[in-house]
């Protein structure tokens, strides 16, 4: 009965997106293979058992999230044409549209599966851990360029917020960094956001503000996603709150696009 409501549920949406736009202004292949690989990813993780499931579910908004930044900064680096702006947001927003969808089929499917994921062994952690470097290092180098993405600002922002949090257990480590990161990630949001008001009238500055506070977010999401596909057994956990940070982080980046806006004018 799960598969048919699930069935049911995909087709009333496809019939709902074609008389919204259309289906294909709903189709991107290089949002669904961002999300696509690091769902493959979490199943060669636990060696492809059920549980995968679970891995997916503690995942997917994540990933998105990840997603969602990479094409943001893709959309910094080019901001020459803001007619092209709306066009380009709306394939980003994609990726979190798909990892919604995903996120909630997991949890749909997560309900049934009771059995504790057991530690994996290190080369599937490893295989996993190195699918999800690959996609995303793939997906910022056809972009703009590995280079677009490295703020060594941004990265002491994230060295000092993983030393923080290492003061547990060898054990707990993992845990502890995979569960807290993203939260802690909007304090360098805030540094970003903070340097961005101050130079609201410069609007040469507003670019390498906004790139502390944008890729301080990614670095932290992207590496509790690394630790959560290296460490299943540590890391999983039901996360409902998921959403809630998926809401706060697509408020803050549509408040930068506003501000990016208005610098135009």
């Amino acid at each position: 009965m799960k598969i048919v409501g699930l069935v049911t549920a995909m087709i009333a949406m496809c019939i709902a997106l074609n008389f919204a736009t259309g289906l294909s202004g709903f189709v991107d292949l290089t949002s669904i293979a961002f999300i696509a690989i690091p769902v493959f990813a979490a199943f060669v993780a636990v060696g492809f058992k059920k549980q995968g499931v679970l891995v997916v579910q503690n995942t997917a908004i994540q990933v998105a999230i990840v997603g969602m930044l990479i094409g943001f900064i893709g959309i910094l680096q080019n901001m020459s044409d803001p007619k092209a702006l709306g066009p380009a947001l709306a394939i980003m927003l994609l990726v979190v549209f798909y990892g919604v969808i995903v996120a909630g089929v997991s949890g749909l499917l997560a309900t049934g599966i009771t059995k504790k994921i057991e530690t994996p062994p290190v080369w599937q952690r490893v295989t996993s851990a190195l699918l999800w470097v690959g996609i995303c290092a793939a997906a910022m180098d056809g972009l703009t360029g590995l280079t677009a993405f490295i703020d060594p600002s941004s990265v002491l922002i994230v060295a000092a917020l993983t030393a923080a949090m290492f003061g547990t257990t060898a054990r707990e480590r993992p845990k502890s960094l995979a569960q807290n990161l993203p939260a802690a990630a909007f304090l360098g949001v805030l540094i970003g956001v903070i340097a961005m008001m101050q130079h609201m009238s410069t609007p040469k500055l507003i670019g390498p503000a906004m790139a502390i506070a944008v890729l301080t977010l990614l670095y932290c999401n992207a590496l509790s996603v690394l630790l959560k596909l290296a460490f299943p057994d540590t890391t999983l956990e039901d996360s409902p709150s998921h959403f809630t940070y998926l809401g706060f982080v697509l408020v803050f980046v549509m408040g930068a696009t506003s501000v990016l806006l208005l610098s135009f004018m």
